[in-house]
């Protein structure tokens, strides 16, 4: 047995020991607090330029950018053994933390300021932020639930009704696709049908920014379809409208012989054998300025050339064709090891090398041989193998199939490649002009640099609508190089917020470091206070085929941290959104943010009663 002195002696060394290693900690910890300050010292500048009310916010995303300059994991994990916090979520108050620990490690020999941004005022801000530009806090959530409206034409009441009641808060309009009356109809209806129900749900308008888009110049005989008008059920609720002219001009006209029109009457019928081989009756319903309305209650797929014949009371008038159709864009097939040619004309000397244009051309002179090409959302990824006076030669690398097909007008990108591009052009003007008109706020997509942010902000402010809400959509390479002057310069305007575009981010950074990525963004909003909203395929599955993925819903799961998140269009939106509302009640009571907070649990009930029925004395956890 030992001596007491041996026990004396053994206390006393163990106590020293603690004592060298708790002022080792300090000293890292007020390295930490240097280190931090001095950061803000660089970026004064910087925080001097955000708006007053986010001034606090600029001070403490320098104390952050400070902070993740270290490489603290081993401190981390001393921290924790101690009980004691890990910083691992101090994101919204870096400095107070720093000061706390210091404080009970000893003593930092400073007094916090005042007022103190701790983590409840961190909290209150970014709380306010978020209401300042998404309304009201939903009624039995914190986070909120973004729609993306589908085409005008399927924006009906009924839907609005469906989303609303599911509970939808903001309806994200996206203006790279229809027109602006077709944007006013879908904004008119959702706003209607939300004063009905006594709900302020706001409207964000997508505006597209500098996507680059495809264009196969290369031309094939157009097919017209007009599909039948369907309810949600699939069942038809209106019978397919066409209007029979002379000459084709645009949409949904049939082009008949040219003598016919003039002379067609209401009840006349237009039999032919459509572009799938299916037997078509059009039935002339009334007849127009333009010509004639007829429907016919099946879908329709015409071509140029088409056999046509023209009945009345059941004999026939005149026999002919189709007039013609305007040509469209071909469609490229491609599989792995195919190649083609990336240029400015979308023209090739060897016609059997596919050609796409690029509507950018000075983009392609910072390409460089090795870099890659990705066609379609990454549905086909390509390597540049060589670069001559007729373009970039690429060379596919993976294919979403085999074939896959790539149509005009599918997003280009170079994800390798360091590239500038205008951030307002005319729809991206047409946008904001309509959403400052008819919405609460703009999402703007591809945002590369502090500058973008500047142009964007200089423009809102000449418009002179206070409380307009913007969203910066953080998707890409160099957007993610500049993310603190990005970042900063969000803080120059308000209300403001961040969007994690998941999709053309996976794209530019591989599916593997969209993972890290995206945790990355929500700790950096959270650290300058700012909204942020989860964007691209949650529910996808769910959202047009009503049946989820599991990986889907575990994605729902994790989106809950960020303080909206937004789904796309789909059949069965309705039943998304319930789904998601759910999930995130549910997910609230067990995770805020980064921090899992501990309710009573059903499961940990169970056990204890069950050993409590069997007479058993309750199990008590391993030692650790």
């Amino acid at each position: 047995m030992d001596s007491p002195s041996a026990d004396s002696a053994s206390r006393v060394s163990n106590s020293s020991a603690e004592a060298e290693r708790g002022d080792a900690l300090k000293a890292r910890i007020l390295a930490l607090l240097r280190a931090v300050d001095d950061e803000a010292e660089r970026q004064k500048a910087q925080i001097e330029a955000a708006l007053p009310k986010h001034r606090a916010s600029a001070l403490n995303l320098a104390h952050y950018i400070g902070l993740r300059k270290r490489d603290i994991r081993r401190l981390q994990l001393a921290l924790a053994a101690l009980g004691l916090s890990s910083l691992g979520r101090s994101e919204g108050h870096v400095r107070d933390a720093l000061l706390r620990l210091a404080g009970w490690l000893g003593g930092s020999g400073e007094a916090p300021p005042e007022p103190r941004l701790d983590w409840g005022r961190a909290e209150a801000i970014l709380h306010a932020n978020t209401r300042a530009l998404f309304g009201a806090k939903p009624s039995s959530r914190h986070v909120y639930i973004m729609v993306t409206a589908p085409e005008a034409a399927d924006a009906t009441s009924e839907w609005a009704d469906e989303i609303l009641a599911a509970g939808t808060d903001l309806l994200r309009i996206n203006c790279a696709h229809e027109s602006a009356e077709a944007w006013e109809r879908t904004a008119s209806v959702f706003r209607s049908r939300a004063a009905l129900q006594g709900r302020k749900a706001r409207i964000f308008v997508d505006v597209p920014g500098p996507k680059l888009r495809a264009d196969i110049v290369q031309r094939e005989a157009g097919i017209l379809h007009l599909p039948r008008r369907k309810d949600r059920a699939g069942r038809t609720v209106a019978p397919t409208s066409i209007l029979l002219v002379a000459h084709h001009q645009a949409g949904a006209q049939l082009p008949l012989p040219a003598e016919w029109v003039p002379a067609l009457q209401p009840g006349d019928l237009v039999a032919l054998t459509d572009a799938g081989g299916r037997p078509r009756e059009l039935v002339v319903r009334e007849l127009v300025p333009e010509g004639a309305r007829a429907e016919c209650d099946r879908s329709l797929f015409f071509a140029s050339g088409l056999e046509l014949e023209w009945r009345r009371d059941g004999k026939v008038v005149a026999r002919g064709a189709v007039g013609p159709l305007p040509e469209r864009p071909r469609d490229f097939f491609f599989s792995p090891g195919d190649r083609f040619l990336v240029n400015a004309s979308g023209a090739s000397a060897d016609p059997a090398l596919p050609a796409i244009a690029c509507p950018e051309p000075k983009v392609l002179d910072s390409v460089r041989v090795g870099e890659r090409v990705v066609l379609d959302d990454g549905r086909l990824v390509a390597l540049t193998d060589a670069i001559d006076a007729e373009g970039l030669h690429c060379r596919v690398l993976h294919a979403l199939k085999a074939p896959t097909r790539l149509r005009s007008g599918k997003g280009i990108a170079f994800p390798d490649s360091r590239i500038a591009l205008a951030t307002l052009g005319l729809r991206d003007e047409q946008a904001i002009g309509f959403a400052l008109e008819h919405a609460d706020g703009i999402e703007v997509s591809f945002v590369n640099t502090r500058r973008d942010v500047a142009l964007i902000v200089e423009r809102l402010r000449a418009a002179n609508r206070p409380g307009f809400g913007l969203v910066l959509k953080l998707e890409t390479r160099e957007a993610m190089r500049n993310l603190p002057g990005i970042l900063f310069e969000a803080l120059r305007y308000d209300p403001v917020g961040l969007m994690i575009a998941r999709g053309d981010l996976a794209v530019e950074l591989s599916f593997e470091r969209l993972a890290e990525m995206q945790e990355e963004l929500l700790w950096f909003g959270e650290a300058c206070h700012l909204p942020v909203i989860w964007a691209t395929q949650v529910l996808d599955s769910l959202a047009h085929s009503g049946i989820p993925t599991r990986a889907e819903v575990t994605d729902a799961a994790m989106s809950m941290r960020a303080e909206c998140v937004m789904l796309n269009k789909g059949p069965h939106i309705a039943a998304a959104v319930r789904m998601l509302a759910d999930i995130i009640r549910k997910m609230e009571a067990h995770q805020y943010k980064k921090r899992s907070i501990y309710r009573p649990l059903s499961l940990a009930a169970g056990v204890f009663e069950d050993w409590a029925a069997a007479g058993k004395a309750t199990p008590q956890p391993p030692s650790l």
